[in-house]
C-alpha cells in the first residue's frame, strides 16, 4: 500500500469520528450575541427541610412553559467537557456517563433561586423524584439586551437505568414544576459496557491487529506468486520455508487483498470507537489518529518491508482465520475483482528496465563484475554485428596461393591467431580457412605446398552469409548450431547491373561475442595485441618471437636445421636445460644465439666402423669445453668401467658442468673478466652410431649470452633506451659480447667462429674439427691453430701453453691409430670420393677472408659469420 493511500485513509477516519465526536458542540454555536449574558452558579443541595409540603404541578402538553410559571426551562445544550451524546434518531434526549461530570449551557427565565431537581415520572414530579437537587443563581449583566437567562450546570449523576425528567422550583416557592417531555430536556445516564482496563487492553490488542493487517498488505501483497516460486527454488533454507507456508494463501492474491484491507479497516474503527469511551472531544481524536499511524501504520509497515516474508509465515494461520471470518463479504469481492480486473500479474520487465534493476539493485552475494556481465548478455540482442567485428583492414589473412615455408609458419606463429582466414586476388575475396595446427606436420623444406593446398585438404568450416545488422545474439546462436567459430562478415554491392557480389568488409569470432557478454577483452598469454582495431600490444604476453630462427642469412640458408626444429629445441632447452632458463639468459637472447649455426651434422659408414674408425663426440678423459645436445638421430654412451653401452636419441643432452657448476652464482658469471678454457672431463664416451645431428654450445659463447642477457635487463630497467655506439647505431648486445670472446689470428683462422669452437679448440685439449674428439690433421697443422686459441683465451701462461701442446701432440697420436674426426671425408658416405691432406688445405685457404671479421647474429656479406 502506498504511502497516499494510507494518509488518505487516516484523513477520512479522523473526519468521522470529529464528526462524531463534535456533534453537540456544533449546537452550541448559536447566536449568542443576542442572548443576554447571565451566568448562574449552581450547586447540588439536599432538602432542608423533609417535611415541608410540596405541591406538584404536572407537565401540561397544551400550553407553554410560560403560562403556568413564570420560572421555566426553555433548553439546554452541553458544551465540550465530560462525555454526552444526543440520541436524536430515538428518545431526543442526552446521554451523559454516570458518576462524570458534565457541563450544560441551562437557558430559561427567572432561574435566580430556583431549584433543579429530576424525577423518572413522565408527567409528574411527586413520583419517583431523585434526591439530588441543584440550586440556580443568576447574576445579571447587561439588562438592556436581555431576551432570556442562561446557567452553566454541572452534573454528576449516579446511573438510573431510565429517563431523567427535569423538575423546577421557582426561589422561595413550595410549587415544583414537572417541565415536559419535550426535546434536549431529558437526561439518560448511562455506564460503560467495559470497565477501563477491558477496554485499554482491547485498544492495545486492536492496535497490534491493525499493525499486522498493514504490515501484511505490505510484506504480502509486494510478493507475487512468481516471487514466491522463485524463493522456493533459489532462497536460503529459512526463506524456502516461509515461502513455502505462504504460497497457498498468497496465490488467491485479491481475497488476501479484501481480507487484509476489510480486517484493516474493522479493527481502526473499532479502536476509535472504543477510544473515544476513554477520551472525549479533540482528544479522542488526535489520540485515535496517532495511535493509528504510528502503531498501526508506520512501524508494522517499516519492519514487514524488510522481514514481510518472515512476518507473514508466523502469522499465516491468524491469516486463514480472518480470511474464514470475513469470507462472507470478501470473497465474493475478490471474484468480482477477478472478473473486472482479472487474474493477478507479476512485475514485468523489459530488457532495458532488467538491465537498469540489475545496476541499481545492492546485494551481499552478486559483485559488480556479475553485474556488468549480466547486463552484457541482456543488451546482446541490439548489438549488431558491424559493433562487434574486426574490420577487414585489422585482419591477418593468408593469399591462397603463398607458398609454405618456414618463414610463413613462424610468421603464424608469432601473430598467435588459431584460425586464419584465406583470400584470393584482393583481400575481399576470401575464399577459405586455415588452422595454425594445419601446419604442424608439414615439409616446409620441400616447397611443395601451397596455403590452398592445405585449405582444401582441411576444409574448415565457417560463417559465409553473416550482414553487419545482423544481431549479436543470433549470430552467437549460429555458431553454436554450425559449430564453428569464425564467420567471415559480407556486404552486398547493388551498384553493378549484375546480381549482388558479396564483399567481405570483416570477420567475428565467437570470442568477440563472448566479450561483448562479459564487456571486457579476453587476453590469453598467446595473445600478441589486446585490441585488433587499435593495435595495442599486450605487455603479458607470453607469446615467444620465433622472428630469429627466420632464415636471413646465406649461413642459415646452408643449415639442415628447419625453423620448426629450432623452435622446439628452443623450448626445450629454456624449460628443462638449468644453463638456457631464464635465470641465466632472456628467450630472446636465447633464440637470437640458437639461429647461429652451431649445429653439426654426422653421416654414419658402416664401413669405416667395421674398420674400426669410431667417431666420438665426446671421449671418456678427454677435457672438453662445450655442452652437446642431440637434435636428431642417435648415439651410444659408453659409461663406467665396465664400459656400459646404452642408446641415446634426439633431445638427450651432455656436459652440462662444461657451461656451469652449482657452486657459481649469475653475478660472479657477469663480473667474470677471463674467458681461458675451464676444462670439463668426461667420466664417459659418447660416439656416433647413425647419421645424427646436434648443437654445440662453448662455455665462452654461453658466457656471452648470460652477459648480453644482464645487459639486456638493465636496459629495460633503464626505460628501454637502446644503447647506441660511436655512429649513433643501436648497439647488438649479443654481437657484441660474442666479438668480445671471439678474437681470432688472421694469418690462421678462417674468419668463422667454427675455428674457434672447432680447429681452435683442437688445441684446447686434443679436440678436433667441430670439437669432435680426435683429428686427421698433422700435428703441424695443429700446433699452427693453437695461436688464436690462446688469444681468446686471454693469456694463458707459458707453462699452460706447453701442456696444451703436449696434449695436443697426444691427440694427433691417438687419430692416427684409428680414430676418425668430424670433418674427415670418409664421414660423408661410402660413395663420396676421399680429399688429400694437400685438397683440404687448399679449400682451407679458398674460404679464409682477407681480414678477420667478428661473427655476427644476423649475417652479411661474409659467408663465415658463423659460431661455428
Amino acid at each position: 500500500m502506498s504511502f497516499s493511500h494510507i494518509c488518505f485513509r487516516i484523513i477520512l477516519l479522523s473526519l468521522f469520528v470529529s464528526f462524531i465526536g463534535t456533534f453537540s458542540i456544533s449546537n452550541t454555536r448559536n447566536d449568542l450575541n443576542q442572548v443576554n449574558r447571565r451566568q448562574t452558579q449552581t450547586r447540588p443541595v439536599r432538602r432542608k427541610n423533609p417535611e415541608k409540603k410540596e405541591e406538584f404541578h404536572n407537565a401540561d402538553t397544551n400550553a407553554l412553559p410560560s403560562a403556568r410559571s413564570k420560572t421555566y426551562l426553555l433548553t439546554m445544550l452541553p458544551v465540550a467537557q465530560g462525555d454526552h451524546l444526543f440520541n436524536s434518531g430515538g428518545e431526543q434526549e442526552w446521554e451523559i456517563q454516570r458518576n462524570t461530570d458534565t457541563k450544560f449551557a441551562i437557558f430559561g427565565d427567572d432561574l435566580a433561586g430556583a431549584e433543579l431537581s429530576f424525577t423518572t415520572h413522565p408527567g409528574s414530579c411527586a413520583w419517583d423524584r431523585k434526591d439530588k437537587i441543584y440550586k440556580l443563581e443568576v447574576n445579571e449583566h447587561d439588562p438592556h439586551e436581555r431576551m432570556s437567562e442562561r446557567a452553566f450546570v454541572t452534573l454528576n449523576l449516579p446511573y438510573y437505568n431510565s429517563t431523567l425528567y427535569m423538575c423546577l422550583t421557582p426561589a422561595g416557592s413550595n410549587q415544583v414544576y414537572h417541565q415536559g417531555n419535550r426535546p434536549a430536556l431529558k437526561i439518560r445516564v448511562t455506564r460503560r459496557a467495559l470497565p477501563v482496563w477491558v477496554t485499554i487492553v482491547c485498544l492495545i490488542c486492536l492496535l497490534a491487529l491493525s499493525g499486522l493487517f498493514s504490515g501484511l498488505n505490505l510484506g504480502l501483497m509486494s510478493l507475487t506468486p512468481h516471487d514466491l516460486l522463485v524463493i522456493q527454488e533459489a532462497g536460503t533454507p529459512n526463506d524456502r520455508k516461509y515461502a513455502k507456508n505462504i504460497y497457498p494463501v498468497r496465490k488467491h492474491g485479491n481475497f488476501l487483498l479484501c481480507t487484509i484491507l476489510l480486517g484493516n479497516v474493522l479493527v481502526n474503527s473499532t479502536t476509535t470507537i472504543l477510544l473515544d469511551t476513554l477520551i472525549s472531544g479533540g482528544f479522542a481524536v488526535a489520540a485515535a489518529t496517532l495511535a493509528i499511524v504510528i502503531f498501526g501504520e508506520i512501524i508494522p509497515q517499516a519492519v514487514c518491508s524488510r522481514h514481510g516474508l518472515k512476518v507473514g509465515s508466523q502469522t499465516i494461520m491468524l491469516t486463514k482465520m480472518f480470511m474464514l471470518l470475513t469470507l462472507p463479504i470478501s470473497f465474493p469481492l475478490s471474484k468480482l475483482l477477478d472478473i473486472v480486473l482479472g487474474e493477478e500479474v507479476g512485475a514485468r520487465y523489459t530488457r532495458d528496465q532488467m538491465s537498469a534493476l540489475l545496476k541499481h539493485t545492492k546485494t551481499t552475494d552478486i559483485e559488480d563484475r556479475e553485474k556488468i556481465i549480466m547486463t552484457g548478455v541482456l543488451s546482446l540482442k541490439a548489438k549488431k554485428i558491424r559493433d562487434v567485428m574486426t574490420n577487414l583492414i585489422d585482419v591477418f589473412m593468408l593469399e591462397a596461393n603463398r607458398i609454405v615455408d618456414d618463414e610463413l609458419v613462424l610468421n603464424v606463429h608469432g601473430y598467435g591467431y588459431s584460425r586464419i582466414p584465406v583470400y584470393e586476388g584482393r583481400r575481399d575475396n576470401v575464399i577459405g580457412l586455415v588452422n595454425i595446427r594445419d601446419f604442424a606436420l608439414l615439409d616446409t623444406e620441400s616447397g611443395k605446398f601451397t596455403v590452398r593446398n592445405i585449405m582444401n585438404f582441411y576444409k574448415h568450416r565457417y560463417g559465409t552469409a553473416i550482414t553487419p545488422d545482423d544481431s549479436s545474439y543470433d549470430v552467437f546462436n549460429l555458431f553454436k548450431k554450425e559449430q564453428y567459430h569464425l564467420g567471415v562478415v559480407v556486404e552486398y554491392d547493388n551498384t553493378g547491373e549484375k546480381d549482388p557480389k558479396a564483399k567481405a568488409v570483416g570477420i567475428v569470432t565467437l570470442e568477440d561475442i563472448i566479450e561483448e557478454m562479459i564487456q571486457e577483452e579476453i587476453i590469453d598469454e598467446t595473445d600478441v595485441f589486446t585490441d585488433n582495431r587499435r593495435k595495442v600490444r599486450n605487455m603479458l604476453s607470453q607469446a615467444p618471437d620465433f622472428s630469429a630462427f627466420l632464415r636471413t642469412t646465406a649461413i642459415a640458408i646452408t643449415s639442415k636445421i628447419s625453423a620448426q626444429m629450432k623452435v622446439a629445441v628452443f623450448q626445450f632447452l629454456s624449460t628443462s636445460v638449468e644453463p638456457f632458463t631464464d635465470k641465466y639468459m632472456s628467450a630472446h637472447i636465447l633464440s637470437r644465439l640458437l639461429n647461429v649455426d652451431l649445429y653439426k651434422e654426422f653421416e654414419f659408414d658402416e664401413d669405416d666402423v667395421a674398420a674400426g674408425k669410431t667417431t666420438y663426440i665426446y671421449e671418456y678423459g678427454k677435457p672438453v669445453d662445450f655442452f652437446v645436445l642431440i637434435v636428431s638421430g642417435k648415439a651410444e654412451l659408453e659409461t663406467g668401467k665396465e664400459k656400459i653401452v646404452s642408446e641415446v636419441g634426439s633431445f638427450s643432452y651432455f656436459g652440462v658442468s662444461a657451461l656451469h657448476t652449482p657452486d657459481e652464482k649469475v653475478e660472479e658469471l657477469i663480473r667474470l673478466k677471463s674467458n681461458k678454457f675451464r676444462p670439463y672431463i668426461p667420466d664417459f664416451s659418447l660416439r656416433v652410431s647413425e647419421d645424427v645431428q646436434i648443437l654445440r654450445v662453448r662455455r665462452v659463447h654461453w658466457l656471452a649470452a648470460v652477459r648480453a642477457t644482464y645487459f639486456e635487463t638493465k636496459q629495460a630497467a633503464n626505460g628501454g633506451t637502446p644503447m647506441l655506439n660511436s655512429d649513433g647505431e643501436q648497439i647488438d648486445l649479443l654481437t657484441q659480447e660474442l666479438e668480445k670472446v671471439d678474437h681470432v689470428d688472421p694469418i690462421t683462422a678462417t674468419g668463422s667462429l667454427s675455428g674457434g669452437v672447432g680447429q681452435d679448440s683442437a688445441a684446447l685439449g686434443g679436440i678436433g674439427h667441430d670439437g669432435v674428439i680426435g683429428g686427421s690433421g698433422t700435428s703441424r697443422e695443429r700446433t699452427s691453430s693453437l695461436a688464436p686459441t690462446i688469444g681468446s683465451d686471454m693469456g694463458l701462461t707459458g707453462t699452460e701453453h706447453e701442456k696444451l701442446l703436449g696434449q695436443n701432440q697426444a691427440m694427433v697420436n691417438l687419430n692416427n691409430s684409428g680414430k676418425i674426426p668430424i670433418d674427415s671425408p670418409t664421414t660423408s658416405g661410402v660413395n663420396t670420393p676421399s680429399l688429400s691432406d694437400k685438397q683440404k688445405r687448399q679449400l682451407v685457404r679458398s674460404e679464409t677472408p682477407s681480414s678477420t671479421t667478428p661473427p655476427s647474429l644476423t649475417g652479411g656479406s661474409s659467408k663465415n659469420r658463423s659460431l661455428t
